[in-house]
Formats: C-alpha cells, sequence, structure tokens
C-alpha cells in the first residue's frame, strides 16, 4: 500500500528551504555591498615605463610635476626641455593599496628635465650653444650689418677714380663668407649663450700673438708679404716705427685680429668724376728751360661711371668699372714752356730716379704717422737725378745713411737716401738722368732700397704728383 505524507509536512520543508534561500540571498547581498565597499578607484603610476606604486588621487602627481616644471620655466625662460615620461592609469581594485608619500618619494629621486638648445657651428667648429636658434640668426644679422654701407662710419675709397664729384652706393647683396650650422643637442641650461654674449664671441679673434724679431734684408713691406698681413696692420701694432724703418733686432707684434668670420658685401656705385683735362705743351727758345707760361687755363671734364665693388669686412678687395658716360668734355691747358738750358737749374719736370720702379711705401699720413717719401726698389740699382739742379749734400748719417740732396734753383729739391755709393760731391752741377749713387740699404734700413723725397717752397711734397 502506498504511504501518503501529512500536508503539514510539506509546509515544513518549505519553510525550510525558504528560510535556506532567504539566508543565502542574504550573505549574497551583504558580501557584494562589503566587496563594493572594499573595492576602490586607486592610480597606478610608472616613470619612464618604471611602476612605482598608486595614489589615490593623479592631481598629488600633477601638482609635483607642474610645480618642478614652473620652477624650470621661471629660472630659464623659453628654454625648450623635455621631461621624464609619467603615466597615470587610474584602475578599479579590491582592497587596493596607495602609499602618497611613497610614490612621491621616489618620482623625485628619479623624475628629471633635460634642456635642449642649438650649437652653432662656424665651418664644421662649434662657437657657441643657444637655446633657439633665432638667437643665433639674430647674432649673425647683426654681424652682417655692421657692414652695410650705410653703417659704416668711414668709407673706403675705391681703387681707382679718387677725384669723384659725387656718389651714390646701393647695396647689392650682402652675406658671411663661412659655412654656418646648427645642431640640436641635450645642454646645461646654465650655459646657454645669450645674443650679446654670442655676439661678442663671433666678434672676436682666434688669433694667437706673433712676435717676430727682425732679420737682416727684412723690410715692412717685405714682412707684409711673407705673413699674409696688411702694412698697416704692421704699423698699427707697432707705433713706434717712423717712416717705415725697422732694424735688425728689432721685435714685432705681427698679430692679426681676425673675426671668427667674414662678411662678403657687394656694391654698386654710381659716381661723377672729373676728367684730368691734360696739358698741350709748346716750348719757346727765348725762355729759360724751367720757366713757362699758361696761355688757355683749360677746364676739366664731367663723366659719370658705375663700379662693382667687393668688399670683405669693409676691406675692398675688387672692383670693375662696369660702365661710363661722358658728361662734358674736357679742355685741354696750354702751356708755352722756355727750353734756353742754364746749367744747374731745373726743368721743373721730374722723371724716375730709377728704372721699373716697384713703391714699396707711399708717401702721406698712415694711421697716425707721416711718410715723407716713397720707397722703391728696382733690379737696376743705378740712382738717376730726376731733374737738372745743383749738389747741395752728398754724404751719410744715421737715419737716412748715404744720401744726396740736389737744389733745383727753382723752388724745388729732391732727396735719395740709404745709398750704397754716392757718385757726386756738393757743388756738382748735374743733368736731368745723370747716374748719382747705386742703390742701397745704409742708415735705418733693412732691405735695399731707394727713399725719394720732393721739397717745394721748403714744404714736403707727394713725388707721386711730379713722376709720370
Amino acid at each position: 500500500m502506498r504511504k501518503t505524507i501529512p500536508i503539514g509536512s510539506f509546509r515544513f520543508i518549505n519553510k525550510v528551504w525558504l528560510a535556506v534561500v532567504f539566508f543565502i540571498i542574504v550573505i549574497t547581498i551583504g558580501l557584494g555591498l562589503w566587496v563594493s565597499i572594499q573595492t576602490k578607484e586607486i592610480f597606478n603610476i610608472s616613470i619612464n615605463d618604471e611602476y612605482l606604486g598608486s595614489t589615490s588621487t593623479p592631481d598629488i602627481v600633477k601638482n609635483w610635476v607642474d610645480a618642478e616644471k614652473l620652477e624650470f620655466e621661471m629660472q630659464f625662460p623659453d628654454v625648450q626641455y623635455s621631461s621624464s615620461k609619467i603615466e597615470i592609469t587610474p584602475q578599479r581594485k579590491f582592497m587596493g593599496k596607495i602609499n602618497d608619500d611613497k610614490v612621491l618619494k621616489e618620482i623625485a629621486e628619479l623624475f628629471s628635465i633635460e634642456a635642449s638648445g642649438y650649437k652653432l657651428l662656424v665651418e664644421g667648429k662649434v662657437v657657441g650653444t643657444v637655446k633657439n636658434k633665432q638667437i643665433a640668426q639674430k647674432a649673425l644679422t647683426t654681424i652682417e650689418s655692421m657692414y652695410d654701407p650705410k653703417n659704416l662710419k668711414q668709407e673706403v675709397m675705391t681703387l681707382s677714380y679718387k677725384n669723384k664729384q659725387e656718389s651714390k652706393t646701393e647695396l647689392k647683396s650682402i652675406k658671411i663668407v663661412e659655412s654656418i650650422a646648427f645642431e640640436k643637442v641635450t645642454v646645461d641650461p646654465s650655459e646657454l649663450l645669450t645674443e650679446n654674449q654670442l655676439l661678442r664671441v663671433l666678434r672676436g679673434s682666434n688669433e694667437k700673438n706673433i712676435i717676430y724679431q727682425v732679420k737682416a734684408g727684412d723690410c715692412i713691406s717685405c714682412l707684409a708679404q711673407k705673413f699674409n698681413i696688411s702694412q698697416k696692420d704692421i704699423l698699427a701694432n707697432n707705433p713706434w716705427i717712423k717712416n717705415d724703418f725697422i732694424g735688425i733686432g728689432d721685435e714685432l707684434d705681427l698679430t692679426v685680429n681676425r673675426a671668427l668670420l667674414s662678411v662678403r658685401t657687394e656694391e654698386i656705385s654710381n659716381e661723377t668724376v672729373s676728367i684730368p683735362n691734360g696739358v698741350q705743351v709748346t716750348y719757346d727758345e727765348s725762355m729759360r728751360r724751367g720757366t713757362s707760361k699758361v696761355i688757355n687755363p683749360g677746364k676739366p671734364g664731367l663723366k659719370k661711371i658705375t663700379i662693382n665693388t667687393i668688399k670683405v669686412n669693409g676691406e675692398l678687395v675688387d672692383e670693375v668699372l662696369v660702365g661710363a658716360e661722358v658728361i662734358i668734355k674736357p679742355i685741354e691747358k696750354q702751356i708755352v714752356q722756355g727750353s734756353k738750358v742754364i746749367p744747374g737749374i731745373g726743368t721743373g719736370s721730374f722723371g724716375w730716379p730709377i728704372v721699373k720702379p716697384q713703391i714699396t711705401s707711399e708717401y702721406g699720413k698712415r694711421w697716425g704717422r707721416q711718410h715723407e717719401g716713397i720707397d722703391t726698389v728696382s733690379t737696376n740699382r743705378n740712382i738717376f737725378a730726376a731733374d737738372s739742379g745743383k749738389v747741395i749734400y752728398a754724404a751719410k748719417n744715421s737715419g737716412y745713411g748715404n744720401h744726396i740732396i740736389i737744389d733745383h734753383q727753382n723752388g724745388y729739391q729732391t732727396l735719395y737716401a740709404h745709398l750704397s755709393k754716392i757718385n757726386v760731391k756738393r757743388g756738382d752741377l748735374i743733368e736731368k738722368g745723370d747716374v748719382i749713387g747705386i742703390m742701397g740699404n745704409t742708415g735705418r734700413s733693412t732691405g735695399v732700397h731707394l727713399h725719394f723725397e720732393v721739397e717745394k717752397n721748403n714744404k714736403q711734397q707727394n713725388p707721386m704728383k711730379f713722376l709720370d
């Protein structure tokens, strides 16, 4: 027979199950709430891909990093830089551990800021480092502008056409000769140069002092050519030199302040210059040689010329005449000269005292000193009288050495110095072109040459005004 379970028993069992289910639900909900409470958002911090730990908020790290960057920017304005790579990754984690102080301490130890700048290279050599290219470019532009003709205080006279009436110059081009390059590098920001500091470097010199002891056969022009410097630099460095006299054993400072950069300018000059009118001479046998009279004073002409000029650091290196137009034709000066010969009286016309002369030093004020004559050399050592006259001096002294003075008895006197031999004596009447001595190296001289002077009415003259 089948047994039946009382209805009351089913009710009991259902109550038990309901209680168990309810308990499980309560436990599950409670556990979920607890897990939810214990699960929080943390921020994992890494620097340069190295994990440091977790913080409660990203602002702790961000504020610290921002403060470091701000301090750098205030100390080194406008300097480009890069910093350590910091990654902040948010995460919800059960029972997540955070340690703000520990993370900040490790960041302080590992975090770094690197400044960057640009090396300026001239001909491949580093001359300085700046924070950006613009600073270097400004300095280079300033260097160029120093040699812009409109900024130069003194005009460099062209090699020709010194009798100009007016001039207008246009700058065609200006550029630095040396190669310029930049290289981006990591630097110590305290070593970066400002624009003014870079300018001082670029305008400075990389030359060592050169002290030279004069030897036999040396002369100013010879040393200038030997050391590839100008006579101007030699005389400027050695102000004690007088009339180009140097002696064996003298010490010369041959140092040249060569700037790191050379600026080449090309200029077009439009000038109006005078045209010499020339002289037409006729002779009159009734008039004494050396006398003359002007029949027609004549008149110089005018012409416009265009010159292309090349300069390096303001010094003229080349010029080319590219155009010329005559505006006014010159009218010749007409002179009648006497041709009656009287011994010992000059003609007033001077010839070169040596054959095929080469000028080694010119007349005039040069950098604060006066050179009273011209120095010349020639392969032919004979010295000729520049004009007829009377010898009033033919002897030796410590300065000019063996020298001769001729009075042409028409207001002119000529002097011939440093001779090795004198062929005339005081009181001799000589004719133009007579051999009066031999070129030498006596007196204050360190090279065989002739020092030649012209004096008119007791005043020194530029001999080049009288020599053909």
